[in-house]
C-alpha cells in the first residue's frame, strides 16, 4: 500500500513538472498584447525591401550611342554651294540685219530682153531698200493683180519652187526675182477679162504690202492663174 502511494505521488510530480514547464514555454513564446496578434515572420524569411546590387536586372554593359542630330550640318562643306550665274555675253546682231518691211521698200516690175514665150512674158520684178539700215530678203514675195482702189483681181501668183537664200540688202541695194506673165486672153470666156492697175507685193515674211503700177490684162476668175513667181535673188 505504501508502495503504491509511493509511485502515485511520483506520478503526480512528474506531470505537475510537465505542465509547469508547458506553462513556461507558452509563456515565453506570448506577446506582450495577450497573444492576438500574428506572428511575424522572422527576419530571416522577409525579403529585402530593395533589391541588392547583386540581383538588380542587369544593365546594358554599354551606354547607347547618342542619336544622330535632327538638324543638318551648318558646315560649309556640307551646305550645298549656289553659284552666281556667269555673266552672259549678248550676240552680236546678225551681219543683214532684220527683215526688210514694205515700208523699207520701193519696187518696179522690168521687161527682161528676150523674155516673151508662147503665151507668156518673163520679166523681173525688183525691191530695192530706199532706208538708211540694212535689212533682209529670205524667199518668195507674196504677188496678186489689184484694180486701181486696190481691191485683189483673180488668183494670187504660184511659187516657181526656185531654192531661196538670204539676200542683204544695204541701203540703196536691189534683189530681183523673175515674174512670169500669161496672157490672160488664152483663156476665153472662162477668165473673166478685165484691166489690172498694178501688182500688190508682199515682202518675204511681212503682211504689209506694196503696190507697184503696171497696167495689163488680168482675169478676175480666181480659178484663173496667170502668174509664177521665183525667190529673190541678189540682182544684176
Amino acid at each position: 500500500m505504501t508502495s503504491l502511494l509511493g509511485s502515485k505521488r511520483w506520478i503526480v510530480a512528474v506531470a505537475a513538472a510537465g505542465s509547469l514547464m508547458a506553462v513556461s514555454g507558452c509563456a515565453s513564446s506570448g506577446t506582450d498584447d495577450g497573444g492576438t496578434a500574428a506572428p511575424g515572420p522572422s527576419a530571416s524569411s522577409t525579403p529585402s525591401a530593395a533589391p541588392t546590387a547583386d540581383t538588380t536586372s542587369e544593365a546594358p554593359s554599354e551606354a547607347p550611342t547618342a542619336a544622330p542630330s535632327a538638324a543638318p550640318s551648318t558646315s560649309a562643306s556640307a551646305a550645298p554651294t549656289t553659284e552666281a550665274p556667269s555673266p552672259v555675253t549678248p550676240t552680236a546682231a546678225p551681219a543683214a540685219g532684220g527683215a526688210c518691211t514694205a515700208a523699207q521698200l520701193t519696187g518696179s516690175v522690168e521687161d527682161q530682153p528676150g523674155g516673151g514665150a508662147a503665151g507668156s512674158v518673163y520679166r523681173t520684178l525688183v525691191l530695192t531698200n530706199a532706208s538708211d539700215q540694212e535689212c533682209r530678203v529670205d524667199g518668195f514675195p507674196g504677188v496678186s493683180f489689184v484694180d486701181a482702189a486696190g481691191t485683189q483681181i483673180g488668183a494670187p501668183a504660184d511659187r516657181d519652187g526656185s531654192a531661196s537664200t538670204v539676200v542683204s540688202l544695204a541701203p540703196g541695194a536691189s534683189a530681183a526675182a523673175t515674174l512670169r506673165q500669161t496672157n490672160a486672153q488664152n483663156y476665153g470666156a472662162d477668165c473673166g477679162l478685165t484691166t489690172a492697175a498694178g501688182l500688190r507685193v508682199y515682202p518675204p515674211g511681212d503682211t504689209d504690202s506694196l503696190v507697184l503700177p503696171q497696167e495689163i490684162p488680168a482675169c478676175s476668175a480666181a480659178s484663173v492663174v496667170l502668174m509664177t513667181i521665183g525667190t529673190l535673188q541678189p540682182a544684176s
